[in-house]
């Protein structure tokens, strides 16, 4: 019987296999059901770029060198780059490729039976779920009627060559759905995109030359989060002011924005890719689809815009919150309800969710080593868990600070987190928040540095 089982070698798994091996948990055993690591991110489309910069990608102990500050990575580069961190910290030996999870039982509250698609039985004391939330694509209800239409899910979606000349229907505005409403329009005969109700608040990737995600620091996010309905206004004139096109495409879809506090009430698209497509690919915005005609080929928005001879549908919609192999209590488990989005009050530290915490702004990476850091102390009792009330007290606290902060987004994302309150709040946790007090006497140019410059992970190990 092994110590911890991790499922999935994204991210997310292999650096919880190396925060348990270096807690001295050994016994440890990474099951990915593919060939080789990387997770999601391994099978994108082909021109997938991360939306943070290689500053907010890499963890906190793992550098990568001088002049990568402001580089996105490709999904190949990220796939390396966790490739070099695994190899590094021994993760790789831990790793069973091509071990597809069947089901998981849970036994006598002890432990728990893993069944492998080959049949292969395996047990383990604590388990870690590393497979993120993004495994059952999510459709609305009008996907039913698609009869006579062809349509796919982006987690399907490679390239554009197939939607040469097509007239096409891109629903959801995403990052995943602009980057695909952006390939798409540059070679269909007409592109459309849907939107239920606006885009995440949408952001270039760089602001001259720079990363633009640099911005996500103490000086600006340990503001009050009502500032971000003064803040916004201000950012759109700024927008305007370059009279660009793609910047007025960019100002268009932020106004759609009704949540109270602006650019700090939503989530953020961080991506200039759907305003190019309407700036310079004719691509066109219409609202949400609530009439479907003639089996799929003619379809009408919530403003009564119809558009007919539709070819094909991407949907860019998301996915459920559901792993279809778990016990039946746990394969639709609402991160919201979990302890810090990563733990079951019932279950404790027998189980563990890692990559169910999802930042509007900032990055994921950060956040899933948190988590596993945290993890590990747990699963070797070096730290000890709330009690089950007082876990189900803070996850009720945090859904209602959420819910103000993010408001029906915070409903409808049950994944969604601020970054830096959860990285803040887990580093309080954890015990290793840096020491600004100390260092604003002591070594004030690190002051300065912490306080102004990008919430890194390497704060988090000072």
């Amino acid at each position: 019987m092994y110590s911890c089982i991790v499922i999935g070698a994204g991210p997310g798994g292999i650096v919880a296999v190396k925060e348990l091996l270096e807690k001295g948990i050994k016994d440890v055993l990474c099951l990915e059901q593919s060939d080789t690591l990387g997770g999601v991110f391994a099978n994108g489309y082909d021109n997938l770029i991360l939306t943070s910069s290689v500053t907010f990608s890499m963890f906190s102990d793992f550098w990568v060198g001088e002049g990568m500050d402001h580089h996105f990575w490709s999904k190949d580069e990220a796939v390396s780059y966790w490739d070099s961190y695994a190899d590094h910290f021994g993760v790789k030996e831990h790793i069973r490729y091509s071990s597809k999870v069947a089901e998981v039982v849970s036994i006598d509250e002890d432990h728990w039976k893993i069944r492998l698609a080959s049949d292969e039985l395996i047990e383990t004391k604590r388990l870690i779920l590393a497979i993120g939330n993004n495994n059952v694509p999510k459709y609305p209800d009008w996907q039913k009627e698609l009869t006579k239409v062809s349509y796919s899910h982006s987690r399907d979606y490679k390239n554009a060559n197939d939607f040469e000349g097509k007239r096409v229907l891109v629903v959801g505005g995403g990052e995943s759905g602009s980057d695909v409403a952006f390939e798409i329009s540059k070679v269909a005969k007409e592109c459309w995109v849907s939107l239920r109700e606006s885009t995440g608040w949408v952001v270039p990737r760089r602001r001259g030359g720079h990363a633009a995600d640099v911005s996500t620091h103490r000086g600006i996010w340990d503001l009050p989060r009502e500032y971000g309905k003064k803040l916004s206004p201000f950012v759109l004139k700024l927008e305007r002011a370059r009279q660009d096109p793609v910047f007025d495409a960019l100002a268009d879809l932020n106004e759609k924005i009704t949540v109270e506090r602006g650019i700090w009430g939503i989530f953020g698209t961080k991506t200039l890719a759907l305003p190019k497509a309407i700036a310079h690919h004719g691509c066109k915005v219409i609202g949400d689809i609530t009439k479907v005609e003639m089996s799929g080929t003619k379809l009408t928005d919530v403003e009564g815009t119809c558009i007919e001879n539709i070819d094909t549908i991407v949907f860019c919609t998301g996915y459920k919150n559901k792993v279809d192999f778990m016990p039946e209590e746990l394969k639709s488990c609402d991160p919201r309800k979990m302890y810090k989005h990563m733990i079951h009050p019932k279950y404790g530290d027998r189980i563990a969710w890692i990559g169910w915490a999802r930042p509007g702004f900032g990055s994921q990476f950060p956040i899933m080593e948190m988590q596993s850091r945290y993890c590990a102390l747990i699963f070797n009792k070096d730290m000890k868990l709330p009690a089950p009330e007082n876990m189900e007290k803070t996850a009720r606290e945090d859904f209602d600070a959420y819910r103000e902060q993010f408001e029906h987004n915070a409903e409808r994302i049950r994944s969604l987190v601020d970054y830096h309150r959860y990285m803040n709040g887990m580093a309080k946790i954890i015990g290793c928040n840096p020491p600004l007090r100390k260092y604003f006497f002591l070594r004030p140019r690190l002051w300065l540095h912490l306080m102004y410059g990008p919430t890194q992970a390497t704060q988090f190990r000072l």
